[in-house]
């Protein structure tokens, strides 16, 4: 127990948590990408995923796996996923990918001055976009008509391809305009086979960079916005704090010029939990990794992406790979771990953002509002206050909320002594505050004093240099009671 010598908490249990059944929505989700090549072990996450909590899945639909044979689609291994992860109360999404060397046989990579350099198409179609025959356009569709018809039933959302800002699945040098030329081809067959279906369009694996946000425009000028419901990105980085204030308030100006209002998905992010077999490859592959790390990079990723808005956002991945693709070294991407399917760290802190956060939680909006002062150890009040980040939510009439340091991951974390007050609507009710760690999932009762006052009520530590607290992982929360989520 990490605050079991502070005077302040006092130790309650461990959080009862929400499994996806007894979820009525939630804006949290996890990848079931990579098993059109069978990257991984599904049948790992069928005895967890319910427990998890999350209510969204995405799915990649493999073209290449399901039509085999010019005219034949065979969804047996897709309808498997499907159907268990909706028994789960899990909504599956489907991301509509890839090639398929039936139809595009090989490609021009060369970019644009060089010589033609034609490469072989792959089994899997991966980076194979089929836009640039007749055959290739027309097996696509029959392809996206084929899919839609099997799981208009099942599916409402459906995007389309993966990363195609990057080369590794664009070899035909990435262009917004091609890109947005392939969405136009699935809009038609989904539309007409669907059409309350939710178009999904992006996929962006640059997440918010400069260059990322400079592709979206051009998607934007090119048309995504008149053919898509939602715009999808991605989001990887080794400090996810690191420009996230600009790069949001940007990517926010270029959705609002084109299509005001429009919907905006976190569709993949995460972190390793150790290093590849055979070395670094993947995303963030080169930082120092572990599991700690692995959940500390989860929370702050969800914390910051459902403070700006998203809604819905998705973790990379539900388990381990045992290959990629062609490559033999193994990936630890996972909330379950390749060896024996048993949770890591990361698992229990999705868990509990999943139960906190879900139902009808919403984003504060100005409803509450924290403040947290870090002393560094000194009594000394002219002493310079570490920066902290915030999120608020409230649920019903309980305010929620996080914090946290937006120091390194690769540091281990810091106690700091801390003063705390909070500011609530007059419909805002902080009764018998806990503080919940969310990757041991203990919880504390927190001593507070409260001022009232007649526009909100503010709570504050009675003594802010007596004890520490732990700013991470760590996220105060209402009483269990209030929360519906309880202690075991």
């Amino acid at each position: 127990m990490p605050f079991e010598d502070f005077s302040t908490l006092t130790y309650l249990g461990k959080l009862k948590t929400t499994p996806s059944t007894q979820q009525a929505n939630s804006r949290l989700g996890v990848g079931f990408e990579c098993l059109d090549r069978d990257m991984w072990k599904v049948e790992q996450a069928w005895p967890v995923i319910e427990q998890l909590g999350i209510k969204w899945a995405r799915v990649q639909t493999g073209w290449a796996k399901t039509e085999q044979s010019p005219g034949v689609f065979d969804f047996t291994w897709l309808d498997e996923i499907v159907d268990k992860l909706i028994a789960r109360s899990v909504t599956p999404w489907l991301s509509i990918s890839y090639g398929n060397p039936l139809y595009t046989r090989d490609m021009n990579t060369a970019v644009d001055g060089e010589d033609e350099k034609r490469v072989e198409c792959n089994k899997f179609g991966v980076g194979f976009p089929p836009i640039h025959t007749a055959e290739e356009r027309k097996g696509w569709q029959n392809y996206v008509r084929a899919l839609v018809e099997h799981y208009k039933d099942r599916v409402t959302h459906y995007e389309v391809w993966n990363e195609p800002d990057l080369l590794s699945f664009w070899k035909c040098q990435p262009r917004a305009a091609d890109y947005v030329d392939l969405v136009r081809l699935t809009a038609e067959p989904l539309r007409e086979v669907q059409p309350d279906a939710k178009l999904i369009g992006g996929a962006i694996a640059w997440g918010m960079t400069v260059w990322s946000l400079k592709w979206l425009e051009d998607c934007m000028q090119a048309g995504l916005h008149e053919l898509v419901d939602i715009i999808s990105y991605h989001g990887y980085k080794s400090v996810p704090e690191r420009h996230s204030a600009q790069e949001i308030a940007a990517f926010k100006q270029i959705i609002n010029k084109y299509k005001p209002g429009l919907e905006y998905w976190q569709g993949e992010a995460g972190v390793q939990s150790k290093v590849p077999s055979g070395g670094n490859a993947g995303a963030l592959s080169t930082m120092k990794l572990s599991e700690p790390i692995q959940a500390r990079m989860l929370l702050r990723r969800t914390m910051l992406e459902l403070m700006h808005g998203a809604s819905m956002s998705s973790y990379f991945h539900m388990g381990d790979f045992a290959h990629y693709a062609g490559d033999v070294r193994t990936y630890h991407y996972g909330l379950v771990r390749l060896e024996d399917g048993s949770p890591k760290p990361a698992f229990y802190a999705l868990q509990t953002l999943c139960t906190l956060l879900g139902g009808d939680t919403e984003n504060a909006e100005g409803r509450s509002a924290a403040h947290m002062s870090l002393r560094d150890d000194t009594d000394d009040p002219r002493a310079t206050k570490a920066f902290t980040w915030h999120a608020n939510f409230v649920k019903g009439n309980v305010p929620i909320h996080a914090w946290w340091l937006p120091d390194s991951l690769e540091e281990e974390p810091v106690v700091h002594n801390t003063e705390m007050t909070y500011w609530l609507d007059t419909s805002c009710k902080l009764q018998n505050p806990v503080l919940i760690d969310p990757v041991s999932q203990e919880v504390y009762a927190v001593k507070f004093e409260m001022e009232k006052r007649t526009c909100a009520e503010t709570w504050m530590a009675p003594d802010p240099n007596a004890d520490g607290v732990h700013y991470f992982p760590s996220l105060p929360a209402s009483g269990p009671s209030k929360l519906n989520c309880g202690i075991d």
